[in-house]
């Protein structure tokens, strides 16, 4: 596919034309540096002030503001995206609100409603208009495929406490990436879902210095060790190169173990 924005050298992406939304958190930033690194020409979507405050390592991004809670705005930043890269191969739904909300007993309307309508609504107007632009610029035409990657979590499978609101929504993006993988396979685009244990996004294992959260992560995750952007990104260019045509419907769960285990305990062995 023709794509417009700057020309990248030859990589796993090249020629490739990709929209990654949370762009400038930590696993977007990086989603983002890694697909200019292999080729692709990318437009970076995050609300205003986060792309403002963003600097990539990889230069060459094409930055478009969009607020995933703001219906209106999502289709408008879509159409602006795949008019300025010319064509859509690659859509990275990553935008979400972290971080838990309380009590259930003590959630709130409002929220539940925060929650639902930025990760999972967000998700699927995000990810409905990346389809129809992917279908109209010729996607399951000659063998031509494209790529939609949603961002889940460990809790789009298991809960914790006191964030209800966000393991539901993230529970929800974990199904509508099966159906959107069911009815999308007739017009060549792979969908599947990226789902992230503990992610330092801070940089340098900052976030993760803090003992408590230094001794969950030794307590639950079999490697020992909060995992990076970084490794995350290197599953999002699998997902989105040809070497991964017969994947779709399915989830990458890159979370250092931790989903392995039924119980904590990890520490004692380590002793």
């Amino acid at each position: 596919m023709t794509t417009a924005g700057v020309s990248r050298g030859p990589g796993r992406l090249a020629g490739k034309a990709a929209i990654v939304t949370g762009a400038a958190g930590g696993i977007g930033r990086a989603t983002v540096e890694a697909y200019l690194r292999e080729g692709a020409s990318v437009v970076a979507m995050d609300l205003a002030p986060r792309l403002a405050a963003t600097r990539y390592a990889e230069p060459g991004a094409i930055p478009i503001a969009c607020d995933l809670a703001d219906r209106a705005a999502i289709d408008a930043a879509m159409a602006d995206a795949v008019a300025r890269l010319g064509g859509l191969d690659i859509l990275v739904a990553g935008g979400a609100l972290k971080g838990g909300t309380g009590s259930f007993l003590d959630l709130s309307d409002a929220d539940w409603d925060r929650y639902v309508d930025v990760n999972l609504t967000g998700t699927f107007l995000t990810c409905r208009a990346g389809a129809r632009a992917m279908v109209a610029a010729g996607a399951g035409k000659n063998g031509r495929t494209a790529r939609i990657i949603t961002i889940g979590s460990v809790n789009s499978f298991m809960a914790e406490p006191e964030a209800a609101a966000y393991v539901a929504a993230k529970g929800g993006v974990a199904m509508l990436t099966r159906a959107m993988a069911v009815d999308l396979a007739r017009h060549g685009i792979l969908v599947n879902m990226i789902a992230p244990g503990p992610v330092d996004v801070t940089g340098n294992n900052t976030g993760y210095s803090e003992p408590r959260l230094a001794e969950q992560v030794l307590d639950e995750v079999t490697l020992a060790r909060p995992g990076l952007p970084e490794e995350v990104a290197t599953a999002a260019i699998f997902l989105a190169e040809d070497g991964s045509s017969f994947i779709t419907g399915s989830t990458i769960t890159i979370d250092g173990g931790l989903s392995a285990m039924i119980f904590g305990g990890m520490r004692e062995g380590r002793r």
